[in-house]
């Protein structure tokens, strides 16, 4: 439902807009892994905005450009694009130089997807170390020792493995090689975490999409994925160990005990990873993403429509659509801190 605030706050938007020379669309580019909730999201705008009606104006639609969260950022400087989205939170220092400010939109996990038959239905196990390995050339089959010592009893092919990954700049690539890093000093050694990565081996592809499709056609396959785009497209997807050791599969619960981790009132503009958390329940390759929105040299009624934006997307019915597609809604108390942020007021304690 929405709320009175809200659509008081939209038909001032409006009025504002009206007397511009030429109403815009709200614009955004980034992350792909974000790229189907909002859509979703814009479309529920532009509903919510025309009030059931026929008309409606380009102030209440949105643009939005799946092209990586690198992209994403580097095209925040154009003074068309309103905010970037992007997986990998952006250093307060560097918000400040360049007159940006940050906040979560919501949160996911980065799925480990694979094209095997007859795996059982908890899914394949593997860890931080074997996947480092698997990307590295020195785990070439499945039927590797260190992949069947992962999982006693079940019957691995004697396949080789075929690695994909991301060949554009992606925030759920730094996310994964972060992981990785975490769990081999090989990885981290050589070549670390980062959204671009000179990969030692594998099949790259662009966008979350073409990496999906390629890993469908191909036996033996793996690769890493936002999950709920994984889970649409009926791929399995591997149980991780995390640092307790427990092996979590990359739904809400295990992105939600990651986020429980989270100081996120001690943190300054939101800079916070959900990766590697501690937590028996956490999935290790969780991540949340942020909106990264240019408020220098734009007016205030160009970065308040963004808050507007994402402020019906966290409530109902908004909240509800992310987690039908697999995404992780912000918890209430966190939304609390976003609004508070926006307001000029920084993020209070938990």
């Amino acid at each position: 439902m929405v709320t009175a605030g809200v659509v008081a706050l939209g038909v001032s938007l409006a009025i504002t807009a009206g007397s511009a020379a030429q109403a815009e669309p709200i614009r955004g580019a980034g992350s792909t892994l974000a790229a189907p909730i909002i859509a979703k999201w814009a479309k529920a705008y532009k509903n919510a905005r025309a009030d059931g009606g026929d008309f409606f104006t380009l102030d209440w639609t949105v643009d939005y450009e799946p092209v990586g969260s690198l992209a994403g950022l580097m095209r925040l400087n154009q003074p068309e694009l309103d905010f970037a989205a992007t997986d990998v939170p952006v250093p307060p220092a560097d918000l400040a130089r360049n007159g940006q400010k940050q906040f979560p939109i919501v949160m996911g996990g980065i799925a480990v997807v694979t094209n095997l038959e007859g795996l059982p239905e908890v899914g394949l196990r593997l860890s931080g170390p074997v996947l480092a390995d698997i990307y590295l050339g020195v785990i070439k089959t499945w039927s590797d020792p260190a992949i069947q010592a992962l999982n006693p009893g079940l019957a691995l092919p004697d396949l080789a493995i075929s690695v994909f990954h991301r060949q554009d700049g992606s925030g759920s690539t730094h996310v994964f090689t972060k992981f990785l890093s975490s769990g081999s000093e090989a990885w981290k050694t050589r070549f670390g975490a980062d959204t671009l990565i000179a990969w030692p081996l594998g099949t790259g592809a662009e966008g979350t999409q073409a990496l999906i499709r390629a890993v469908a056609a191909t036996k033996g396959a793996i690769a890493y994925a936002e999950y709920g785009q994984a889970l649409r497209a009926g791929l399995p997807v591997a149980a991780v160990a995390n640092g307790s050791g427990n092996f979590v599969r990359p739904g809400p619960e295990g992105v939600q005990a990651a986020a429980a981790s989270v100081a996120w009132g001690e943190t300054s503009d939101f800079f916070a990873s959900l990766t590697d958390r501690e937590g028996k329940a956490a999935y290790p390759i969780s991540t949340a993403v942020f909106a990264v929105v240019q408020v220098s040299g734009r007016s205030e009624h160009r970065y308040r429509r963004v808050h507007d934006l994402f402020r019906l997307a966290f409530a109902e019915p908004g909240a509800s659509d992310a987690a039908a597609l697999g995404y992780v809604p912000l918890p209430k108390a966190l939304v609390d801190q976003v609004e508070r942020y926006w307001a000029g007021q920084p993020p209070l304690a938990n």
